[in-house]
């Protein structure tokens, strides 16, 4: 560790560090490895960015049994190997203690299976090969010594009362984020900012009993916490039921839950002690269900930014300074519809309602997103009439065909459109005007043509396929000689975002460049 770090004497720099350390804070850990291996100086400037953030990987019970047992899959024995004398060098290294005053951001999760090695579990083979092998409470024993550590993120792990103990030990932790972990227990009450707790609903159930009143007064400090997302559909009612109970929120000011039908009413009673929250978020695993009692106008009144269903808009926009709205649609808004008629199965008659609910903010809205969304002629033209003064319009194009295929009943809906979608872009690929609508390059077509309005004061458009982690829209020279188009008819716009590519003005010119695949 001592020689990763280099010389404890600051070397001398032709140019200042900060200037260094700014540059090489733009490259990714790979480029960084390779740039501090270069001099001793560039391995001084780089060693905070380096260990900066930690990924601990923790070897989960069929790997460590591979290690003792050895079968055929000899690269992922190699691989365990390596992480047990990682986490082995990270303990007894007296050198560790500087690297861990660095480290900002932790994350910690179990390889490939909630169900990391435990001790007794160790004791059942031979340590004489690997007495360095640890239970995965070592890890968590580590983190009281990072004296910098804000931000913990932990995954698949059973958090039991020894590894609470060492999370509340934490100096300045302030972000707590817990994914698909069982919360059995807690230690003494905690000042986070920050909360996450997360489990996939496509999951089983957790086999543990739901959150206790210890549990809930260590992770939820009302005096601090200011974010809250719990997307556990087991058991964020409980939560919420636990949360009305301890008092106002005074700081809250950024909600993201899920909350089953029957506990909206929860939900509300929960918002009714969060004055100053400002951003709300229904996740898209929440029903579009509505509170049974009336809503007073002192619910949130400070709130700005809605993202979810549209049936709540009535409910939570009248009286309130709202100016950003997502609305999640449901795009099986026609009864009638079916998977075998993938025509029916958006309403815009909808989405001009909820369009029309969102003028009951008493701010003008300024910022949009419709998700998914249909583009026609008049849809677009609903969102000029209804929002002229919007500046900010983000949309997921829903991949609807106007045109009869032939489909099997029994394939999904977005495995359709995906081949039907694919299969046009390519054969129109040489024809840029003749893409259909429902595509990116058609939409953005029809707009450089006068035959799709967009609001005039509109200065952000981004638009992607809606369900399609990765959005591809053609060629940038074909696009190139659109954007004059459409800069003259809104002078306004200054940057257009398609999935992985970008555009934006400078001037009188448009500069575009090719996103990251992780981008948001």
């Amino acid at each position: 560790m001592g020689q990763l770090l280099g010389t404890s004497q600051e070397p001398k720099y032709t140019l200042p560090p900060e200037l260094w350390h700014y540059c090489w804070s733009f490259l990714a850990i790979e480029d960084l490895l390779t740039v501090s291996s270069t001099c001793l100086s560039f391995r001084f400037i780089c060693k905070d960015l380096l260990f900066k953030h930690i990924t601990t990987t923790i070897p989960y019970k069929r790997t460590i049994r591979h290690i003792f047992e050895p079968r055929r899959d000899v690269a992922q024995i190699a691989r365990a190997r390596r992480l047990l004398l990682r986490l082995h060098a990270l303990q007894s290294d007296s050198d560790a203690r500087e690297v861990l005053g660095l480290v900002e951001t932790w994350s910690i999760r179990a390889f490939g299976s909630p169900a990391p090695l435990e001790e007794t579990e160790i004791m059942q083979h031979d340590k004489a090969c690997f007495p360095f092998v640890q239970p995965s409470i070592s890890i968590f024993l580590i983190l009281p010594s990072c004296r910098n550590l804000r931000v913990l993120n932990i995954s698949d792990i059973h958090m039991e009362e020894e590894r609470w103990s060492a999370l509340v030990k934490i100096p300045q932790l302030e972000c707590l984020s817990m994914e698909r972990c069982n919360l059995s227990s807690a230690g003494k009450a905690m000042k986070l900012k920050v909360v996450s707790i997360t489990y996939e609903a496509h999951r089983d159930p957790l086999p543990v009993p739901p959150p206790t009143t210890q549990l809930i007064s260590s992770l939820f400090n009302p005096r601090h916490l200011e974010k809250l997302t719990l997307l556990d559909l087991t058991f964020s009612n409980s939560f919420l039921l636990e949360l009305v109970q301890v008092g106002q929120f005074e700081n809250l000011k950024h909600l993201s839950v899920v909350v089953p039908e029957t506990h909206m009413d929860t939900l509300f009673a929960f918002l009714s002690r969060t004055p100053s929250l400002t951003s709300l978020t229904i996740s898209n695993f929440s029903t579009m269900a509505k509170p049974s009692k009336p809503v007073l106008r002192s619910v949130v009144p400070n709130l700005v930014a809605y993202d979810g269903f549209p049936t709540l808009i009535p409910v939570l926009l009248p009286g309130r300074p709202v100016s950003a709205v997502c609305l999640r649609m449901n795009h099986r808004t026609d009864p009638q519809a079916s998977l075998g008629n993938p025509f029916g199965v958006y309403n815009n008659n909808v989405v001009c309602q909820a369009l029309n609910d969102c003028s009951a903010s008493t701010c003008v809205v300024h910022d949009l997103m419709l998700s998914p969304f249909h583009p026609t002629p008049d849809s677009m033209q609903d969102i000029v009439r209804i929002h002229p003064d919007l500046r900010h319009l983000r949309l997921d194009i829903l991949r609807t065909p106007n045109v009869n295929i032939s489909v099997h009943e029994e394939e999904s809906m977005s495995l359709i459109m995906d081949m039907f979608s694919d299969a046009v872009e390519v054969r129109d690929s040489d024809d840029f005007s003749s893409h259909p609508l429902f595509l990116i390059p058609g939409f953005l077509n029809w707009i450089a043509n006068g035959h799709l309005p967009l609001p005039e004061k509109l200065e952000t458009l981004h638009l992607r396929y809606y369900q399609k982690s990765v959005t591809v829209c053609g060629d940038a020279t074909k696009q190139r000689l659109l954007m004059p188009k459409i800069s003259a008819a809104y002078p306004a716009l200054h940057e257009i975002e398609m999935g992985m590519t970008r555009w934006w003005k400078q001037g009188d010119c448009w500069s575009h460049e090719v996103l990251a695949r992780t981008r948001p």
